[in-house]
Order: C-alpha cells, then structure tokens, then sequence
C-alpha cells in the first residue's frame, strides 16, 4: 500500500492513506463508488479488521439516532478543539455548518476559550459538559451533569459521551498520522 503523491492524498501524512483499489476486501465496500472516502477512513483501512470493527459503530455515532447531528457537532468539533486536533476540526466547521450550527457557534465550539457565542442552552450545558469529559478523562462533576440532566435524556447523556470517546480516539489517529485536509474539506471552507 502506498501514499499518494499529492498533498490532497496524503503527502507529509505520516500513515499510509490506503487508496480504494488497494483497499482490503473485507473494506473496500467503506469507499464510496465515484468518490474518496475522508482521510481518516483511508488511515483506519491501513488496519482493516479495526475499520471492519469500528465502521459500524463509527456510523451509529456519528448519524442521527434520537440525538440530532447539530447536537452531535456539537460534541465532535468541541471536543476535536480541546484535542487540538488540526485534521477534525476544519473538517467538522464544516459539517458542523452542514448540520445547522450557525457560524458564531462554530467559531465558539472551535476556538480555545470558554464556548458560549450562537449556541442554545443545551449546546452550552453540552460544551461544558465536553470540557469536563476532555480535561477530566471522563470524570464530570455533579454540576455539570445536573444541567446536562435539564436538556438530555439519560440515554442520550450516555451516547454523547461515548461519541466524545469515540472523537478523541480519532483525533489520536489523526495527529498521528498528520492526515492532511480532505479535498471536500478544503472546497467547503
């Protein structure tokens, strides 16, 4: 398996970005017919029994169930931010502007400070609550998850916080690999 040469398909990226034709079998059904798939699904079928396990999980997480993808930008690009990751969060500006976010809230979700600008109660109690599952390695105080209690369903507490899990494990690929900006990305921003 082999980088390709241009920086859009991987140039300086430190894991090899696997290609559709030299993508296992067991995942070549994960690459779009007539498109690239995100450069992080390139990495991951550089490990093709990982991808084949996280696919579908990956997928439940990061479409709507009970809880709305706005809400799930929400998790995703704040928690992409307090991970300083450089290939997640350009990446979710846009998706987050896709799901509905307003650009005030997706320059407030993304930015170092505290994340209050354009965003409802609940995306607020939702960024704090973010904060604390990041700095806190999953520990939150009893404040936080009272107002989480306010907005969220106890179900949907316990999926958000298994998709910030799920971001910052692939935040970690992310940086480390060096996956550069996909070309979609690139386009949208």
């Amino acid at each position: 398996m082999a980088v390709l040469s241009d920086d859009a398909n991987g140039a300086g990226a430190r894991l090899t970005l696997v290609g559709r034709d030299q993508a296992p079998l067991a995942v070549r059904a994960l690459f779009p017919a007539g498109e690239d798939p995100s450069n992080i699904t390139r990495a991951l079928a550089g490990s093709p029994d990982t991808l084949a396990l996280l696919a579908p999980l990956l997928g439940h997480a990061m479409n709507p169930t009970t809880v709305d993808l706005a809400t799930k930008e929400v998790v995703v690009l704040r928690v992409s931010a307090l991970n300083r990751c450089d290939y997640c969060v350009p990446t979710h500006e846009v998706a987050a502007r896709r799901a509905g976010l307003p650009d005030e809230a997706v320059a407030a979700l993304a930015g170092p400070g505290r994340a209050e600008a354009g965003l409802t109660e609940a995306q607020r109690a939702l960024a704090r609550f973010c904060d604390q599952v990041v700095s806190r390695c999953g520990a939150v105080d009893d404040a936080a998850l009272a107002e989480m209690r306010a907005h969220f369903e106890e179900h949907e507490i316990v999926e958000l916080t298994v998709l910030a899990g799920l971001i910052t494990m692939l935040n970690y690929v992310a940086g480390l690999g060096r996956l550069p900006l996909d070309p979609r990305t690139v386009a949208a921003r």
